[in-house]
This record gives structure tokens, C-alpha cells and sequence, in this order.
């Protein structure tokens, strides 16, 4: 299995997730130990340690003349804090996408393929889809720790025992591959549908569709979903109508928000990824040019004023945020030019 997954890497090398540690901004201090030459992921851990994923080509491996693929080797490793060394758990670790800490401090990791569950140093295969079976761009944790995983491919639910639901079009409402996921503090599930088909609240055993026929919700895909400290779900839009790419759900209607910057200017684009702390909204809003990424703004909103946050370029992606209530602060992981620190 860990060879098929190695040459699945090679393929799609080009396209990851990746930080060059030697443009590391001065916030982060000492990276120069860092193992590998890319962070691919960064994820904070129950007891604040942090922990990467971290990539570099692999030397060791001839590849022909005529191959378009580049072996890489992946490392896990973590540090307690952002100025500590690393210490490798992992340097032969598998390619993942995406890693998350469940309520007991346990880690998952998945691919596009496979979810993943460490256990000591074995990294049990808990869901892994058919060649056939799509793929998965998600996987969050509940308030119940509950594991949730989808994409496009059927939405797998996997308690703390292990037991794996797998939900399809045969036994549930769910009619759409799902782009984006969200936990409310009440528990609701959260699904973001694929092709126009609006939203999917999961309230217990209860299924609800809010669609642009039986709601004012847009019709337009949806990218992501949050909601913030009153539980109002916000949802990021914009693809075909980029005047109409934030909206707010309060329960009952569904509003057009604009985002804007310092300047109360109306910042235009599709926003893709939203985030939230106990006081604001993080908002990455992109525009595109000649169908490829031209620039992307980070802003804020605390549920009256609107800031942009102008220490991260707007000419490099913004691949994540972790909030780190424990020290207060944002961590800010972009795809070429590093990670950027910003006080919450």
C-alpha cells in the first residue's frame, strides 16, 4: 500500500501544498533544522505541540529520462515550541493531504484515498476507497469525536470505536459530492454540496437541504463554511459571481455579506477558505486571471468592522490557519513564501 501511495505522490508532486523553508518569514524563528525543504502541513496538537508534515525530493531514488515524476520523502516531526527543535517521529512517513487531532489527542491523517489513524508507530488504514470510489478532500472531528470524511466519493462517519457509517444517495438525502464540511457548537454537521446543490444541515438523525429553490441561499458551487460566535453559518461563494461571494445564515434568512477592507472598500473575488476564533471571522478572498491564481487577501471581521491583514502577500495562495488560543496567536501557512505569525 505504501508504494502505491509513493507513486501516487510522484504524480501529483507539482500541485501539493508546499512552504520552501529557506523564505521563512523572521516570526518563525529557527527553521534552519526543519527536516526536508517543504512544509506540507502543520496542525497543533491538544497539549499545544506543534507538528508537520514535511516533504523533500528524494536523492535516492533514480528516475528515468523519459519520467515526469519526482520521488519524494515525507517526514513527520514535531516541537514543542515555535522556536524548539524538531524531533523526527517519522522519516519515512506517508503522503497525506491533511492530519487533525480527534477530543483524545489521537492523530489522523488522510490522502486522497486513505484515512489513516496512528497508532504508536503503525499507521492503521481505517477507510481506504477503491480505485473506482472518488476521492476525499475533507476530514473534520465532531464535538461527539466522531471522525467525518468526504469529497467526491460517499461521506463516512467513524466513531471512537471504529465503526465506519458510509452514507450515499441509497440511504441518505445526500444527493451531491460534498466540497467543505463544518461542526457548529451545537453539533450540527455542516456539508457544503457539489454542483449548485446549496447546503446539508445534519441536526442529529434530522437532514435539511437549503437550496437556491426553497431558500435565498445562492445558487452558485460553495467553497467553505464557518460559523461564528453567535452560530450564524457563514458560506464563501463567488466562482460565477464574484459580487456574491460571502453570505450569512442566521436560522431563518440568508444575507449577501460584502467583504471589505480597512478602507470600508468592497474587496470582490471567490472566497475559498473561512475560519473563526471566539471573536472574529478569518476570510481568504481570490481573484483569477487567464484561469490560473492571480491574488488572494486575508481580512477580518468581528461582526462590525472589517481589517485587512496586509503582512501576508496577496501574490502567494494561502494553503491554511490554525488559531492557537493557547498562545494567542494565528499562524498563517502560505504555498510558496511561508508561514506567517499574527497576534488573534
Amino acid at each position: 500500500m505504501k508504494t502505491y501511495k509513493s507513486l501516487v505522490f510522484f504524480v501529483i508532486i507539482s500541485f501539493l501544498i508546499s512552504c520552501n523553508k529557506e523564505n521563512l518569514l523572521d516570526q518563525i524563528v529557527d527553521f534552519n533544522d526543519m527536516p526536508g525543504k517543504h512544509i506540507n502541513e502543520m496542525e497543533i496538537d491538544n497539549n499545544n505541540v506543534f507538528y508537520y508534515v514535511t516533504s523533500e525530493r528524494d536523492t535516492s531514488v533514480e528516475v528515468p529520462l523519459y519520467s515526469s515524476s519526482i520521488p519524494s520523502k515525507s517526514y513527520l516531526s514535531k516541537r514543542e515550541t515555535e522556536t524548539s527543535d524538531f524531533e523526527i517521529l517519522d522519516d519515512d512517513f506517508i503522503f497525506v493531504d491533511e492530519m487533525l487531532f480527534d477530543k483524545n489527542n489521537n492523530l489522523w491523517a488522510r490522502n486522497a484515498k486513505t484515512i489513516y489513524l496512528k497508532e504508536g508507530d503503525i499507521y492503521r488504514e481505517i477507510v481506504d476507497l477503491p480505485d473506482d470510489s472518488g476521492l476525499f478532500q475533507f476530514m473534520t472531528v465532531d464535538n461527539e469525536n466522531n471522525i467525518w470524511a468526504g469529497g467526491f466519493t460517499a461521506l463516512y462517519k467513524i466513531d471512537s470505536n471504529l465503526n465506519v457509517e458510509k452514507f450515499t444517495d441509497e440511504n441518505s438525502p445526500l444527493n451531491s459530492p460534498v466540497t467543505n464540511i463544518h461542526v457548529d457548537k451545537d453539533n450540527n454537521i455542516w456539508l457544503a454540496l457539489w454542483n449548485n446543490q446549496g447546503v446539508l444541515k445534519i441536526e442529529k438523525d434530522k437532514w435539511i437541504n437549503y437550496n437556491s429553490e426553497n431558500s435565498n441561499i445562492t445558487s452558485q458551487n460553495i467553497w467553505c463554511l464557518v460559523t461564528d460566535k453567535d452560530n450564524n453559518l457563514w458560506i464563501g461563494t463567488g466562482h460565477d459571481n464574484q459580487q456574491i461571494s460571502l453570505m450569512r445564515f442566521d436560522g431563518e434568512k440568508w444575507e449577501t455579506i460584502n467583504p471589505r477592507d480597512n478602507n470600508n472598500k468592497i474587496i470582490t473575488g471567490t472566497v475559498r477558505k473561512l475560519f473563526a476564533d471566539e471573536n472574529k471571522i478569518y476570510v481568504v478572498s481570490e481573484k483569477v486571471e487567464n484561469m490560473a491564481f492571480s491574488s488572494n487577501v486575508l481580512l477580518t471581521f468581528d461582526g462590525t468592522n472589517w481589517n485587512k491583514i496586509n503582512e501576508v502577500p496577496e501574490d502567494d495562495g494561502i494553503a491554511d490557519l490554525n488559531i492557537d488560543n493557547f498562545r494567542q496567536k494565528v499562524w498563517i501557512r502560505t504555498l510558496n513564501k511561508g508561514i506567517f505569525e499574527l497576534p488573534k
